[in-house]
């Protein structure tokens, strides 16, 4: 009986040297296939964000729509809803007093040249004494478009943005296409 039950405990150590336990906390990796590392910043870009900085260090950036939900990979949406570029920065702006100057432009041109909107500066009436500079790790950019049926092609519109640190040279700027479904 002591030979048998070796036996099966031999047997038993062999089996589970074989098994492999794992197990992982926090970030599981990018949910979205579709995501891509920027080859300079390491940053993770989706929705075909084209993104350039100076002097900023950005961890992420994606669209989703005003309630949250992500906006899917191939940027079909309805246009009933308003589109929310976010941008997460690990770091780069200069704090003075406690406060981060920020500055952020807009600009939303349909696809045969037509410009829907030109916005200089949407921060520097909303934010004339600055922002946290923890408040500063997350920008949002919204764009709201309200198709009319007049505007022909009315396929594709490009989105172009820049924010900029009005205390240094810190700066990002690029552009994103939505397509009408």
């Amino acid at each position: 009986m002591k030979f048998f039950t070796g036996i099966v405990l031999l047997a038993s150590m062999l089996v589970l040297q074989s098994c492999e336990f794992s197990c992982s906390v926090g970030d599981k990796g990018e949910k979205n296939k579709k995501a891509v590392r920027d080859p300079k910043s390491g940053a993770r870009i989706l929705n075909e964000i084209k993104l350039e900085s100076t002097d900023l260090k950005i961890e992420k950036a994606y669209l989703v729509f005003a309630d949250g939900e992500m906006v899917p990979d191939d940027n079909i949406v309805d246009f009933s809803q308003t589109i929310k570029l976010i941008i997460v920065f690990e770091s780069g702006w200069k704090e003075m007093e406690g406060k981060v100057h920020l500055g952020a432009s807009e600009k939303i041109v349909v696809q045969g040249g037509e410009v829907l909107l030109d916005e200089a500066d949407l921060f520097a009436e909303k934010l004339p004494n600055g922002m946290s500079a923890e408040d500063a790790k997350v920008i949002s950019l919204s764009a709201t478009i309200n198709a009319k049926k007049e505007i022909k092609p009315l396929t594709a519109f490009t989105v172009s943005f820049r924010v900029w640190d009005k205390n240094s040279n810190a700066a990002v700027q690029g552009e994103y296409k939505l397509y009408a479904k």
